[in-house]
C-alpha cells in the first residue's frame, strides 16, 4: 500500500491499516511526499501488521516531480521484489504499469484537474498536461478504481475518462473513546488559510460580524512569502496533533467549513462525531454525505454563512438538534465498516485473478 505524509491520505492509511489487523493482513506501507513526523511514525509503528517504508520522494501533483517520481517507481518495485503480496493497493498515482499478474487497485482521493474545475471553474492547464497523462494511466492500469463519493467518482470519470471498473467505499474514522467535554461558545475551522480551496479566507468577511469567536486549526503564515495574516476575531491555532485537533473539537460548539473543493471531508466527520454542529458549503460530496444533517450556504456567499452561523447562535435548541443530527449521521462512516468493504473487495480482487491463472482443461 502506498500512502503520503501530508495531508488526509495519512488519516485514512492509518485508519484502514489498524482495523486490517481484524483480519490478520500484512501491510507493507511504503510512505513518499515527505519523511513522516516523529509522532506520525510512532503511532503507525504501534500497528503489529504494518511493515513502513519511508521516503522523501515527491508526490505527482508537487513542483517539478518527475525525477522522484520515477524513483518512486524504482523504489516501489524493489519493495514489491521483497514483500511479494497478494495484491497493490495505490494511494496516489504511481501505478503506471502493471506488477505482474498481482491485482491493483488505485484510490481517487483527489486529483488537480478536479481541484482546478471546481476552485477556478475552468479546465485544468496545459502546463500541467504531463501530470494529467499520468492520473489517466495509473487509473486505467489499475483492476479496480475506488473513490470515497459517487460525486467526486463521477467528476473523475470525466475528468480522466476512466475505463476501468470502478467502486465507492466511503472513508471512515474510529471514535475515540476519551472524556466528554463541555460545549463552549466558539466555532472551529480547520485547514491552510492560504489554500484556495479550503476558502477559509471567506472567514475574515464575517468573523468580525459574530458574537462568537473563530478558531483555526492552521497556520496564518503564508509558506511562499513568511506574510502573517490577521483576523479580527480570528485566532490560529498553529499545527496541530490529531489529538489536540480532536480536542478542539470536543469543546467547538460549531465546526465551519467553507471549501469549494472536497472528495469526502474526514474534518467535517471528526467534528461531527465530537458532537459539532456543521454548517458547510453546499457541494454535492458534502450533500451526498451528510444530507439533512447539517446546514449548507454558498461557498461563493458569505453573507450566506454568516446568517447560518447567526441563526445557530441564537437559536440553542436548534443547535443541539444540528449537533446531534450530525453526531447520529457521523456514526455510519466509521472504519470498521470502511474496512469491512475494502477486505471484501480485496478478496474479490485476489479470487478473480486466481480464477483467470487457473488453467482449463478440455
Amino acid at each position: 500500500m502506498t500512502t503520503d505524509t501530508i495531508g488526509g491520505v495519512w488519516v485514512y492509511s492509518y485508519e484502514l491499516c489498524k482495523e486490517l489487523q481484524n483480519y490478520d493482513v500484512e501491510v507493507h506501507l511504503a510512505a513518499m511526499g515527505a519523511w513522516p513526523t516523529e509522532a506520525q511514525e510512532e503511532k503507525m509503528r504501534e500497528l503489529k501488521n504494518v511493515i513502513l517504508y519511508k521516503s522523501e520522494f515527491k508526490l505527482e501533483w508537487m513542483q517539478d516531480p518527475w525525477e522522484d517520481v520515477e524513483n518512486a517507481n524504482k523504489w516501489l518495485h524493489s519493495i514489491y521484489q521483497t514483500a511479494k503480496p497478494d495484491l497493490i493497493h495505490f494511494n496516489n498515482y504511481a501505478g503506471v504499469e502493471k506488477y505482474d499478474d498481482t491485482p491493483m487497485i488505485t484510490v481517487f482521493h483527489s486529483c488537480i484537474s478536479t481541484w482546478w474545475q471546481a476552485v477556478k471553474y475552468t479546465a485544468i492547464p496545459e502546463e500541467y498536461h504531463t501530470y494529467s497523462q499520468i492520473v489517466q494511466e495509473a487509473l486505467n492500469t489499475s483492476d479496480l478504481v475506488v473513490a470515497p463519493t459517487e460525486a467526486i467518482l463521477e467528476k473523475a470519470k470525466h475528468a480522466h475518462q476512466i475505463t476501468a471498473e470502478t467502486r465507492v467505499i466511503s472513508n471512515g474514522i474510529s471514535e475515540i473513546n476519551s472524556e466528554e467535554k463541555e460545549k463552549e461558545p466558539f466555532i472551529l475551522c480547520s485547514g491552510r488559510i492560504w489554500d484556495e480551496g479550503k476558502n477559509l479566507l471567506s472567514i475574515s468577511k464575517i468573523a468580525k460580524d459574530l458574537s462568537w469567536p473563530v478558531y483555526i486549526a492552521g497556520n496564518n503564515k503564508n509558506p511562499n512569502t513568511d506574510e502573517i495574516l490577521e483576523m479580527e476575531n480570528v485566532h490560529f491555532l498553529g499545527s496541530l496533533k490529531p489529538e489536540e485537533v480532536r480536542d478542539w473539537m470536543k469543546r467547538a460548539s460549531i465546526f465551519v467549513s467553507p471549501t469549494k473543493y472536497e472528495p469526502f471531508g474526514l474534518a467535517a466527520l471528526e467534528a461531527a462525531m465530537e458532537g459539532c454542529a456543521l454548517v458547510i458549503s453546499d457541494i454535492d460530496t458534502f450533500q451526498e454525505i451528510w444530507e439533512d444533517s447539517a446546514i449548507y450556504f454558498d461557498p461563493e456567499n458569505s453573507e450566506e454563512a454568516k446568517e447560518a452561523i447567526i441563526k445557530l447562535i441564537e437559536n440553542p435548541e436548534l443547535l443541539h438538534a444540528f449537533a446531534e443530527k450530525a453526531k447520529d449521521k457521523s456514526a455510519f462512516y466509521n472504519s470498521k465498516k470502511m474496512t469491512a468493504a475494502y477486505f471484501g473487495l480485496y478478496h474479490e480482487l485476489i479470487t478473480r485473478k486466481k480464477v483467470e491463472q487457473k488453467p482449463v482443461t478440455v
